[in-house]
């Protein structure tokens, strides 16, 4: 009997781990935010999606998500779906996506530098037009948490967006 509630025991915990994975995706034809809105809200609908990020100037989306509920698969066919072209897929447990969104006098050149030389930064895009900060890193050595701390310390005020919000207005 003990084995049966063992072994049952160790069914649901398995079930209920957390199997995230991370996947990067080049589009070649997403070339603005309605075309990532398009593909993020088809994908936003995709059992298993955890979170979505856009990189605009490179054409990629980072997708982190759970394998135990959609596969690679299921990712691309939603975006074709949507009319779009997956091209390449990257996958890497260590990076994250952050998306900050700065004050209008912040969003240049000096801000890009000063995050760019933060600890566990990979790459960063300062998008002056829509006042937001984009940063790869490398989620063994921070967090997006931790990573706007140090940006906060560099004098930057930037802050993380709450749900749907845009830095665009609406129209």
């Amino acid at each position: 009997m003990k084995r049966i509630l063992l072994i049952a025991l160790a069914a649901i915990t398995l079930q209920s781990a957390s199997a995230a994975d991370t996947l990067t995706v080049r589009i070649a034809d997403m070339h603005c935010q309605k075309c990532y809105n398009r593909i993020s809200e088809r994908l936003g609908k995709l059992e298993g999606i955890d979170s979505l990020a856009p990189h605009l100037d490179k054409s990629y989306i980072f997708i982190r998500y759970d394998a135990n509920r959609t596969s690679r698969a299921a990712i691309r066919e939603v975006i074709n779906k949507a009319g779009y072209t997956p091209v390449n897929y990257y996958t890497s447990p260590k990076i994250e996506y952050g998306y900050y969104l700065l004050p209008a006098n912040q969003a240049n050149q000096e801000t890009l530098e000063a995050v760019l030389a933060l600890d566990g930064v990979e790459d960063v895009n300062v998008n002056t037009t829509r006042k937001t900060l984009a940063v790869t890193f490398f989620n063994d050595e921070t967090t997006a948490d931790k990573l706007l701390d140090e940006i906060h310390k560099a004098g930057i005020d930037a802050k993380l967006p709450k749900p749907h919000e845009c830095s665009e207005e609406k129209k």
